[in-house]
């Protein structure tokens, strides 16, 4: 799960359980403060209080709530992708509008939503909350936005449309290629997208596509901006297997330990993880990682393997 600083307790104190790898979550909201997160253009975020908390959530049929305090260093690592994923929406003309609130100066807003802890994110559709259960960078958050507000595929109708879905995602985007959209494979593939909000799905039917990317009905495809480029899905369309086939491949053969990747390897389908302690300064880097990678092929769908940058004091306690 995603870190989060207890209501109650103070700046830098810790309430996590006493296994070392699952800490990294508190230490890697630590590690973002160091980031700058002070110069954050967040002016497409909108500022809410007890005078304009209703009418504002009256007058937008969707939109995002913050409950933060100030003080809290996961709401602090939060900061720059909340304000970067306002901007994105906001410059491609979407309906979506995110806002926040200080919970310490709005004590009484928090508590009427049942505010436990920070950040805790809620989704408003027409007035109605739900509990933000998505990812924490900007890609993230737009897409589980898109994915709550419009359909879990998007009809992608020519290879235009098929090039750009791909090129305009942040880093993976899944194409189900289905020739009858209503068949039960097809189905499954559209209840995985449901399923799945950090990445976007595309569906065609189009002859050009299925051309364009030598695929045959009834496939899906993973495109990545990094290792292969695109993954191929040979399995039998299954819900969890179909599911398993897209967290394993949309990281890379191996991972870079950081804020933005902690929630995917803790909250991922593949459990056990080979932690790779490397020093980015002793100049072996690039050589340790090569063969890592060519390990990682072999066990892709049994064992994640992480890199974690042994120069940086910050990871001294892992």
């Amino acid at each position: 799960s995603h870190g989060r600083c207890e209501a109650s307790e103070h700046l830098g104190s810790s309430h996590t359980g006493k296994m070392i790898w699952p800490k990294l979550a508190l230490l890697v909201a630590v590690v973002a403060l160091a980031t700058g997160a002070e110069d954050v253009d967040d002016k497409e975020v909108i500022v809410l209080t007890r005078a304009n908390f209703q009418e504002t959530i009256s007058s937008n049929e969707f939109i995002l709530v913050e409950f933060y305090a100030p003080w809290c260093g996961h709401c602090k690592a939060l900061a720059p992708e909340y304000a970067k994923a306002a901007k994105t929406l906001a410059e491609s003309g979407s309906a979506i509008k995110l806002g926040k609130v200080d919970a310490t100066e709005e004590q009484e807003l928090a508590e009427s939503h049942g505010v436990r802890g920070y950040p805790t994110l809620k989704f408003f559709r027409n007035g109605n909350p739900v509990e933000y259960n998505g990812g924490r960078t900007a890609s993230e958050i737009v897409n589980w936005l898109n994915k709550k507000t419009g359909p879990p595929a998007k009809a992608l109708e020519s290879v235009e449309d098929a090039k750009s879905f791909v090129e305009k995602a942040a880093s993976v985007a899944v194409i189900g290629f289905f020739k009858d959209q209503t068949s039960d494979a097809a189905k499954v593939f559209l209840s995985v997208a449901s399923m799945v909000d950090d990445y976007p799905f595309g569906i065609t039917s189009s002859e050009d596509v299925f051309a364009e990317y030598k695929v045959e009905d009834g496939k899906v495809v993973l495109f990545k901006q990094f290792d292969e480029g695109r993954a191929d899905f040979e399995g039998e369309l299954k819900e969890e297997v179909l599911k398993k086939f897209v967290s394993s491949n949309a990281l890379p053969l191996v991972v870079e330990f950081n804020h933005e990747t902690a929630q995917k390897i803790f909250g991922g389908e593949i459990k056990s993880h080979l932690l790779l302690f490397l020093s980015k300064e002793a100049g072996h880097f690039d050589q340790h990682l090569e063969s890592a990678r060519t390990v990682a092929k072999e066990f892709r769908d049994q064992l994640l393997f992480v890199t974690i940058n042994a120069d940086e004091e910050d990871h001294d306690r892992i």
